[in-house]
């Protein structure tokens, strides 16, 4: 062999290995700091109410796919009448729900805070937004959409059944607080009867749908 061929020869028996532990140490860093956002992430998701009762598996599944995003006072997370896609968590900020239903202004139905939740019925089926969510300060916002729902029933079932039941029972007291002030509004029997009517047209809806 040429000496120069000789020399590179050496040259790569030497680097190599330590191109190898370079690679490892890399490797072992990234995955460190990926392991710690995660983690972080899941704490936050811990302190949300209609998450507080996931296994620590389940709030880590989660927490490996969700998407972070920060929004500008006076920026939609989405639009009334939009596809409903997802989840939204509010970390810190304040976001406002409107309607324009009412031609002649624009309703505000209610203001969000850190750890409350928006959307968790688009996780569940193919809806529509009913309102507008707008927020009123800079606001960091965590997204679960139905695609990363998916992802976590593949990879981890266990944790995604947990998930999906933790939204349902969300839903579920929702719809019964629903029902109830309707009563205290109108009389107790008009308030079943309007939900018995529901109940029969979401049936046949479904139905049509499969």
């Amino acid at each position: 062999l040429s000496y120069p061929l000789r020399c590179l020869l050496i040259a790569m028996s030497v680097f190599r290995p330590l191109l190898r532990a370079g690679g490892r140490l890399y490797r072992r860093l990234f995955q460190r700091r990926l392991d710690s956002q995660t983690r972080e992430i899941a704490e936050r998701l811990r302190a949300v109410p209609v998450l507080s009762h996931l296994s620590s598996g389940a709030l880590y599944a989660m927490a490996g796919v969700v998407h972070r995003r920060t929004y500008r006072r006076g920026e939609s997370l989405y639009y009334e009448g939009d596809p409903g896609l997802g989840l939204y968590i509010i970390e810190s900020g304040r976001v406002r729900l409107i309607t324009n239903r009412d031609p002649d202004c624009t309703c505000e139905l209610r203001e969000l805070e850190a750890n409350d939740t928006i959307g968790g019925l688009s996780l569940l089926g193919d809806f529509r937004r009913l309102e507008t969510a707008e927020t009123v300060t800079e606001a960091q916002v965590l997204g679960f959409f139905r695609p990363d729902l998916k992802n976590v029933l593949r990879r981890n079932p266990k944790a995604g059944a947990e998930i999906t039941m933790a939204l349902a029972r969300h839903v579920a007291a929702q719809h019964v607080e629903l029902i109830r002030r309707y009563e205290e509004q109108e009389d107790a029997l008009k308030a079943m009867r309007v939900y018995a009517k529901a109940a029969e047209e979401a049936e046949t809806d479904v139905s049509t749908q499969l």
